[in-house]
């Protein structure tokens, strides 16, 4: 995932409530049955399917594919958390309300360069910034007005092309209608109301 995308999911999960995040670490506990601290595929396709929800395994691939950094095939805690924010946030748009008001210092309803720069020095990544301030302009500023409206902040967050890009085999539309399907089926449920 790029930088900005990374760091707004961890405001997101800073703000989600203590309940939220107790369904997350519990589902997490549920599914890593050799409690090893990180979810296989079998796990993660045994887990769901007692949440109620029967995939394919393609569908449960691409779940892991979305988020699996390290390229293990399996989800730490981190990445589980990842897929969860996804699902969630497919369902629950104020987090992401949250998380851009985060970014917006200036309270101006856009996401600055400045405003940008300072929230992933924050995160540590001080080394080019220049360039990597400039990357996620270039792919997250659509209309080109020089900073991030809240629906383009949206866009990145619910169709972003890292998730494409981390599942090489299935488009984002796949992933998303897959997120839904969770959703709608009761599969995941996450603390939303």
């Amino acid at each position: 995932m790029n930088r900005f995308k990374r760091r707004a999911l961890r405001v997101i999960a800073d703000h989600l409530s203590a309940e939220e995040v107790e369904d997350i670490k519990d589902m997490f506990k549920t599914m890593d049955t050799d409690n090893d601290g990180i979810v296989s595929y079998e796990e993660l396709k045994t887990g769901i399917a007692k949440l109620g929800s029967h995939l394919a395994e393609s569908e449960v691939q691409m779940l892991i594919e979305a988020v699996d950094t390290n390229g293990r095939g399996a989800l730490d805690y981190g990445e589980f958390l990842a897929v969860s924010l996804h699902l969630q946030r497919m369902a629950n748009d104020e987090h992401l309300r949250r998380a851009f008001l985060f970014f917006d210092k200036d309270g101006n309803g856009f996401i600055e360069p400045e405003e940008l720069r300072e929230a992933l020095v924050d995160d540590g990544a001080a080394d080019s910034m220049e360039e990597v301030v400039n990357d996620i302009l270039q792919e997250v500023d659509t209309d080109k007005d020089g900073k991030i409206s809240y629906e383009e902040f949206v866009a990145m967050m619910k169709t972003g092309t890292d998730w494409r890009k981390a599942s090489r085999h299935y488009s984002r539309g796949r992933f998303n209608s897959l997120s839904m399907k969770l959703i709608k089926d009761g599969s995941v449920k996450l603390g939303v109301e």
